[in-house]
């Protein structure tokens, strides 16, 4: 009996620890800086696909690039393809609820940095 009762203790304080996954907006302002130190800015839009994972959708400058990605408590981290490259971002959710990232393209010394600015949904 007692036994049963511990295991159940241990089962309900595992489900308890469980953090609910970061909530994802749809939409997101862009704002970033490339290798270069030139500016860029445009929208983000996420679709979320389960509690690990989602795609993502740039639009930047009238260009359109497509990324999978997946959270992991408060930071994501996205793939994309630019110029038949493929490239990495990793983001961390700052107090502000932004997420400030990083970006670099496979090959290239320097990457960019990005933030993505929670849209009003």
């Amino acid at each position: 009996m007692i036994r049963t009762l511990c295991t159940l203790a241990f089962f309900a304080v595992a489900i308890a620890a469980r953090a609910e996954p970061m909530a994802l907006r749809s939409t997101y302002d862009v704002v970033g800086t490339n290798p270069d130190g030139s500016k860029y800015n445009g929208t983000a839009r996420i679709e979320v696909i389960s509690e690990a994972s989602f795609t993502i959708h740039w639009r930047i400058a009238g260009a359109t690039y497509d990324g999978f990605g997946m959270r992991n408590g408060d930071a994501l981290a996205a793939t994309y393809t630019i110029d038949g490259k493929p490239g990495l971002a990793i983001y961390k959710l700052g107090d502000d609820g932004v997420f400030h990232g990083v970006w670099v393209v496979r090959g290239d010394n320097d990457g960019g940095t990005e933030r993505l600015t929670p849209h009003g949904d």
